[in-house]
């Protein structure tokens, strides 16, 4: 199965040093029984050809060579798509329109769910139900992320960080997705090409996750949360 992965941002949020990637950041991954450093898009590459992607797709900024230069070691099938400039989520998942012919998974390249496990059950569940999967967790604070309305099992609607949320649960960017997503993006943002995707008729479903399963790299004041809560994690996978 297809993999997209956004890692084309250029870390202005994160108060990162001009051309360093948030995505190339190291955190904590256990690997053959020890506990490594290794960057965050590397673990999610790992954690998804684990889980039934075959092919990568990566969008990368146009003068990012050290990410592709990095990746290449791995032996994974990855092909790179150069973003020109940022212009937001939507358009940069747009740009791989023409590479990816069928369902895709779709990760940004500055979170994962740290247990493999959950990101197994969510694309085998895609795969028996031919469903649209929104990895969603319960957040005090949903007014800072993409919501998703949930009614009798199904997401009815997203909004983008609405000012009044009619629910708790924000969107973690893991996402498996129907091709018909890829056709709906008009925009900067890719919640409308998911309500679109929905009002045409298509069932979504949501993958309830912990917020404490998502490992995100927001800003460099969190950071140092992200390496803490990666090391316990994998401290107790290898404990187990």
């Amino acid at each position: 199965m297809d993999a997209l992965i956004t890692a084309a941002g250029l870390g202005t949020r994160a108060n990162l040093p001009n051309g360093m990637r948030k995505e190339m950041l190291p955190v904590y991954a256990a690997r053959h029984g020890k506990i490594v450093l290794r960057p965050i898009l590397e673990c999610i590459i790992h954690n998804l050809s684990l889980s039934g992607a075959d092919r990568f797709f990566v969008v990368l900024d146009k003068n990012d060579i050290h990410t592709a230069d990095y990746l290449s070691t791995l032996g994974m099938k990855i092909e790179y798509i150069y973003q020109k400039k940022p212009e937001g989520y939507g358009k940069a998942v747009a740009l791989a329109e023409e590479y990816i012919k069928d369902d895709f998974i779709l990760n940004a390249g500055d979170g994962l769910i740290m247990d493999m496990g959950k990101t197994k059950k969510m694309i085998d569940l895609f795969k028996s139900t031919g469903k649209t999967m929104l990895s969603v967790m319960s957040v005090p604070n949903p007014e800072r992320y993409g919501v998703a309305n949930i009614t009798n099992g199904l997401v009815k609607k997203v909004v983008e960080k609405p000012k009044h949320p009619e629910s708790k649960y924000a969107l973690a960017a893991f996402y498996v997705f129907k091709r018909d997503v890829m056709n709906r993006i008009a925009g900067p943002e890719l919640t409308p090409a998911i309500n679109q995707h929905i009002i045409n008729g298509n069932e979504v479903l949501p993958f309830k996750i912990r917020r404490s399963d998502w490992a995100s790299i927001g800003n460099s004041d969190d950071y140092y949360k992200v390496l803490r809560r990666t090391y316990n994690f994998c401290t107790r996978i290898i404990s187990s």
